[in-house]
């Protein structure tokens, strides 16, 4: 028979396993709502909640089309990212010249609780200006600009020195080849650009390929024209601008046209992307290959390579992000001697330029990895005949920063460059890393 205490038991028991089954199905009640919610948001609340999590925007002018320096610049960044804390990035591209839109973005990335925004291709105006100070308590970053708000910090990869290195190469390429009989040289080198150096060069000219007339790369197709003159002084630089507009059609024609009327031997332009290089390839003509890690070798007749390493910038800003630095400075440059800008010729050019021409060249190579940069030293003179620096005087890295509105002495531009118009498409990708 049972007893109370047996009663009294059983009656406990009877309690807790009604209380079990209770919390087992509002345990998965809860759990099947929460589910139905996007495996996003929910990383975004877990990310949010976390302390050590900071969040970023980066905002892109221009379509990231593929191969651009663009792209590059946002494939090194988020490589770089990719070793440091927990980080929430979002990435907004094509935002074009609509600083309104801008504005926008900025107030929804600041109402988010983002307080590092790196913006890329924008000019510097007013408007921007403007921006800059209204958030005051967000830290912008923002390349190749002259700026000089506190919460702003300027970045610049000093492209140019290496255009200054393609252009003297060009110029004494042109001056002081020397000829061979075709049979000489095939019995001397053994690479692929051998067999078209026996070509006689000195009637040709050099073209510049340029993809729009900001003020970066006014400063290469500058620095190569210097070192074009300082080479060859008679030489001119032909300038085509190509219409960020075009159809693949309109460009073929452009190019192809402009090669021809101008006698074009030897050809460099914007790198990244490089509408003109298959051109090159295909008029046998001569250039400047562009190299970034990872980035397969082209082929035809080059005369030397750019090499471009972005994580070496954005090592240095990711640092300052993850340690919460203020630095005293608030501009970087990234040049020859940081190992983010390099260059090297062709080896057969031993053989093709004097030994006055290659002594110039290896000596200011010497003194670009020393940081010694000093790509425009005076006279400079513009298209027009106007003294731009003064025999003596060189431009610093923040002059180079200015709006450059001028072209060089020897350049002559065989068309106007025209402004994109305004891309009125926005495409957003959130990329959110976890890295323990």
């Amino acid at each position: 028979m049972r007893n109370k205490n047996q009663d009294i038991v059983g009656l406990i028991l009877f309690i807790i396993l009604f209380l079990v089954i209770v919390s087992v199905v509002v345990l998965f009640s809860v759990n099947n709502f929460s589910f139905s919610s996007s495996s996003a948001t929910l990383q975004k609340n877990v990310l949010e909640g976390a302390t050590s999590v900071k969040k970023l925007y980066y905002i892109e002018s221009n379509n990231l089309e593929p191969k651009s320096m663009e792209y590059i610049n946002l494939h090194g960044f988020i490589s770089t990212l990719k070793k440091y804390p927990q980080m929430e990035i979002n990435v907004i591209e094509g935002v074009g010249s609509d600083y309104r839109r801008l504005e926008e973005i900025v107030n929804n990335a600041h109402q988010e609780g983002t307080r590092y925004v790196f913006l890329s291709g924008f000019e510097m105006n007013n408007a921007l200006g403007n921006i800059f100070r209204r958030f005051n308590d967000m830290r912008f970053f923002v390349s190749s600009l002259d700026v000089s708000e506190p919460n702003v910090v300027t970045y610049t990869d000093k492209s140019y020195v290496a255009k200054y290195l393609a252009g003297y190469i060009s110029g004494a390429f042109l001056s002081n080849s020397k000829k061979y009989d075709d049979n000489d040289r095939y019995s001397q080198y053994d690479d692929d650009l051998s067999a078209s150096l026996s070509k006689s060069l000195h009637s040709g000219n050099v073209g510049y390929i340029a993809n729009s007339c900001s003020t970066y790369e006014k400063r290469n197709i500058n620095a190569f024209a210097l070192g074009l003159q300082r080479a060859f002084s008679e030489k001119k630089l032909y300038v085509l601008w190509l219409n960020q507009d075009n159809t693949e059609e309109q460009n073929f024609s452009e190019i192809t046209r402009f090669i021809k009327k101008y006698n074009i031997r030897i050809l460099d332009g914007t790198n990244s992307p490089c509408k003109w290089c298959r051109y090159a390839v295909d008029q046998d003509l001569y250039y400047f290959n562009f190299m970034v890690k990872g980035a397969e070798s082209k082929k035809g007749t080059i005369l030397g390579r750019y090499f471009y390493d972005p994580s070496v910038i954005f090592r240095t800003i990711i640092e300052i992000i993850a340690a919460d630095s203020k630095s005293t400075s608030n501009r970087y440059f990234f040049g020859y001697s940081d190992k983010a800008i390099s260059f090297d010729y062709s080896r057969t050019l031993h053989k093709d330029l004097n030994e006055n021409s290659l002594y110039y060249l290896n000596n200011i190579i010497s003194e670009l990895s020393h940081g010694h940069e000093y790509v425009f030293s005076g006279p400079i003179f513009n298209n027009n005949g106007l003294l731009m620096l003064p025999e003596g005087y060189v431009f610093t890295d923040e002059e180079l920063l200015h709006e450059m509105n001028w072209l060089n002495e020897n350049i002559v531009e065989v068309n106007t460059c025209l402004s994109p118009r305004l891309n009125k498409h926005y495409v957003i990708r959130s990329i959110m890393f976890n890295n323990q």
